[in-house]
């Protein structure tokens, strides 16, 4: 089953703030992304979680979401069971 990615991104993709910057209307729901959120970005072959930085106008007129990378799911998931934060 492929992975579904809630905002396409590409990991490399980093500007001027030193964040993964990508376009909000490439997510599946817009609506979703918010400052603040965590979310599967990158692709479905090559998905990652991050943390929605900000949301700021572009220069032409579409808007940019700043990422903050967290991890990959597997290293996010084997730091989160050890800590009893997900089932064993």
């Amino acid at each position: 089953m492929a992975t579904r990615v809630s905002l396409p991104a590409d990991v490399h993709q980093i500007d001027a703030t030193g964040y993964v910057w990508t376009f909000l209307d490439e997510a599946d729901v817009p609506d979703r992304i918010a400052a603040g959120t965590v979310v599967v970005a990158g692709d479905s072959e090559d998905p990652f979680l991050a943390r929605v930085v900000d949301i700021v106008p572009g220069s032409s007129g579409r808007k940019i979401v700043h990422l903050d990378v967290i991890g990959v799911p597997d290293q996010v998931i084997d730091e989160l069971r050890p800590a009893n934060l997900l089932p064993a």
